[in-house]
């Protein structure tokens, strides 16, 4: 563990060496020393907050705490004033970072980020935050404790978080989660409500240290924009709801793809993203869900009877036009009918002509019955198709004999 400031150094190295665990149990902690040694690296952020992770004043908190602001008044645990500004941000996955203009000479006590992987279910942990704003009355931010209640959760667009009973409550949002050992190992972003309340009804939802750590590095070089998520392009897996042992099988490949130039072939069956097992089509959804644009993915995939490594670069979300132009819906015809297909299109390439009746688009059967629903289905298909998709189709298409026949088509987005 890194050594930090002050005391908060003698107090982490105490908790350190009460074992090599992550965490360790509360009868070896003194829990109110540790929470005197994490209250400096608190930073209280436009109605949310923050943790100070580096002593030049590197710190991070949720996206949505920021709102459209950049620049910042930010106090710390300790009553210290600073200004801070933004470097970087991640909308979807609701994490940035800022840095505190800290005088020349100076360095403020942080929090080092822990490894999330190593948290188990049971592990105590602490939240720390300003919850109802209850930091501007007494200007402390508040202690909860709890336990890590699931680990590798879905909530969302948090693909890869830790959920735990720890209170949250709104002004929580940014705010670390630290283990008795006084590591980070997530930002407090989410919690479970119900009936419409904003409070917390015994499960909050944070940001994994292992997703942070693949993101700090980009954000940090950011200058105030925004770091996209990525995916494997051009690939589609086996329907999430078949729970197959050990893997995800690949269902189809997109030729000139990421995937294909990965060496992905139909039938490969992955079992591992980066050495993290992957059980399922949600793991392998969640896996996916902790990485920027731009990183490099190792897959473990079973291929026949063994087993190869294929490495890919993730892409950033592209929308691509499909060039399908449809038929306006008149009087009570609500079909969506092709009225004309762009040349050289993905759609002229799959084989779509003047005339089709779309029947089924990317697994759904289309049957229309109003205005509305069939406007809503041109906003899907104008806005759903990214570069790399593979977008199953099925037309009707009036044959020779002046009768009908349903089409199979696989439209590839590029």
């Amino acid at each position: 563990m890194r050594a930090t400031a002050g005391i908060i150094a003698t107090v982490l190295t105490a908790c350190a060496m009460l074992g090599a665990a992550a965490t360790t149990a509360r009868a070896d902690v003194d829990l109110a020393s540790l929470c005197v040694a994490i209250r400096p690296a608190y930073v209280f952020i436009a109605g949310g907050s923050g943790v100070v992770i580096r002593p030049d004043g590197l710190m991070l908190t949720n996206d949505h705490v920021l709102e459209d602001r950049s620049r910042f008044d930010v106090r710390l645990g300790d009553g210290r004033s600073f200004k801070a500004r933004l470097l970087g941000r991640d909308e979807v996955g609701d994490l940035a970072v800022l840095k505190i203009d800290v005088p020349e000479g100076e360095s403020l006590q942080h929090l080092p980020l822990g490894d999330s992987d190593a948290v188990r279910v049971g592990d105590e942990v602490v939240a720390v935050g300003n919850p109802f704003a209850l930091g501007v009355i007494d200007q402390s931010p508040t202690f909860t404790l709890g336990i890590v209640s699931a680990v590798h959760h879905t909530q969302g667009n948090y693909t890869e978080c830790i959920v735990t009973d720890a209170e949250l409550n709104p002004g929580n949002s940014g705010g670390p989660l630290v283990t008795m050992a006084g590591e980070i190992v997530g930002i407090n972003g989410q919690i479970s409500t119900r009936y419409g309340l904003r409070s917390n009804t015994g499960l909050g939802f944070a940001i994994s240290s292992r997703q942070i750590a693949h993101w700090l590095p980009l954000l940090e070089m950011a200058e105030g924009g925004e770091v996209k998520h990525a995916r494997l392009a051009g690939v589609v897996f086996e329907s999430r709801d078949r729970v197959l042992p050990e893997s995800v099988v690949v269902k189809d490949v997109a030729e000139g793809s990421p995937a294909a130039a990965a060496g992905f072939r139909a039938g490969d069956a992955i079992v591992a993203i980066d050495g993290a097992a992957v059980a399922n089509g949600y793991r392998l959804a969640g896996l996916l869900g902790i990485y920027p644009e731009g990183h490099e993915a190792a897959f473990r995939v079973r291929r026949g009877d063994g087993e190869e490594t294929l490495r890919a670069v993730l892409t950033p979300l592209e929308r691509c036009r499909t060039g399908i132009d449809l038929e306006r819906p008149r009087g009570g015809e609500f079909r969506p009918i092709v009225e004309a297909v762009e040349v050289g299109s993905p759609a002229d390439a799959a084989g779509l002509k003047a005339g089709d009746v779309i029947v089924a688009f990317a697994g759904r059967r289309l049957e229309f019955s109003t205005r509305e629903e069939r406007k809503a289905f041109d906003r899907l298909l104008r806005t759903s198709v990214n570069m790399g998709d593979i977008v199953p189709l099925t037309v009707r298409r009036t044959d020779g004999s002046g009768g009908t026949t349903d089409v199979e088509l696989r439209l590839v987005a590029r």
